[in-house]
Formats: C-alpha cells, sequence, structure tokens
C-alpha cells in the first residue's frame, strides 16, 4: 500500500515516523551510563564538545577550563573580566541535530553505498562546525557577555542549520537516485 504512493509523500511519511520516533527515543538517552564514565551518554558528549572547543582556544593561547553541573557543561576563558563561560548541554551538543540529518539521509530510496559514507562525513563536519561555534561563543562569553545570547540564538543557530540544509542539498544533487 504505501509502495503506491508517490516517493514524495513515502518519504515525508518515513521522514516523520523517525524523527518521531528519534525524539522520543532521544529523551531516554540521557539515562543511559557509558560503560568508561560517570555521566550519561549526552552529558558525556557534552564533555568532548567542550574539551575540543577548550582546545581550540589553546592553540590561540587562551587559557580555559570546563565545569560540570549535573548534566550541563561549562566551557570559559580564565583570566578575562567575564567569568560566566558557555554553558553547553541539551541540544546545544548537536547530538538532536545528527539523528535529524541522518534520517533525513536515510530516508531515501536506494544508494546504501553513499548512505554509509555520506552519513559519517555530515555528522562530523556538523560536529566541526559545533566545535567552531562553542569556541567562539566561549570567547564572546569572556569579552561581551552582551552579544551572547544574540549570536548563540540566532547567528550559529543559523550557520547550523544553513550547514545541515547545504548537506542535504549536496546529498540529494549529488548522491542520491532523486532526480
Amino acid at each position: 500500500m504505501i509502495k503506491d504512493l508517490p516517493p514524495s509523500f513515502r518519504f515525508l511519511i518515513l521522514f516523520i515516523s523517525l524523527v518521531t520516533l528519534w525524539f522520543t527515543t532521544y529523551h531516554n538517552i540521557y539515562n543511559l551510563q557509558l560503560i568508561f564514565g560517570e555521566y550519561d551518554l549526552l552529558t558525556s558528549f557534552s564533555i568532548l564538545l567542550a574539551k575540543q572547543s577548550n582546545y581550540l582556544l589553546e592553540l590561540f593561547a587562551f587559557d580555559t577550563d570546563i565545569e560540570i553541573h549535573g548534566d550541563m557543561v561549562v566551557s570559559k576563558i580564565l583570566n578575562y573580566d567575564h567569568q560566566h563561560g558557555v554553558w553547553i548541554g541539551e541540544p546545544c551538543n548537536g547530538v538532536k541535530i545528527f539523528g535529524v540529518f541522518s534520517i533525513f539521509i536515510l530516508c531515501f530510496n536506494k544508494n546504501w553505498i553513499n548512505k554509509l559514507w555520506f552519513i559519517p562525513l555530515g555528522i562530523v563536519l556538523l560536529h566541526f562546525i559545533n566545535v567552531i561555534r562553542v569556541a567562539i561563543l566561549t570567547f564572546i562569553a569572556a569579552v561581551n557577555p552582551n552579544l551572547l545570547n544574540f549570536n548563540h540564538n540566532i547567528t550559529f543557530q543559523l550557520i547550523i542549520y544553513a550547514s545541515m540544509l547545504m548537506l542535504w542539498f549536496l546529498y540529494i544533487k549529488k548522491f542520491s537516485d532523486t532526480k
């Protein structure tokens, strides 16, 4: 019955169903503990993101620190007037967007070979953009926290979502069987 539907309608049904399942499952990920750590999976990923962002800042000679407060991770630059830092948690760690990105690609018909390499590559690229985003937001929090909300809520949201849309567009145009 579903095979009789137009491809675009099948895509939408599958995409909406899988995204609903992903968002439902995502909220329970906090209950999973990593084998090698004391934090839940998402907090552990936020810690990784903070460490990578701080490493990037340290390449530019900034002295950085990470604090952990429950399921929130704080990335900060030390020795500046403003010590609030950037709080990293869900959804700022990017995990939710990785799922939506992957589901979109998975919902296309056929061409599993391209999906097998494009999804991990896309996730790595989105994560790298997020590392840069957190590093810049950490810098902004240290030098002028008045600019933090605008850049967090507008500028970098646009950059992350535009990056994901560009990756989707690239996949559709170059690697999918869709005409």
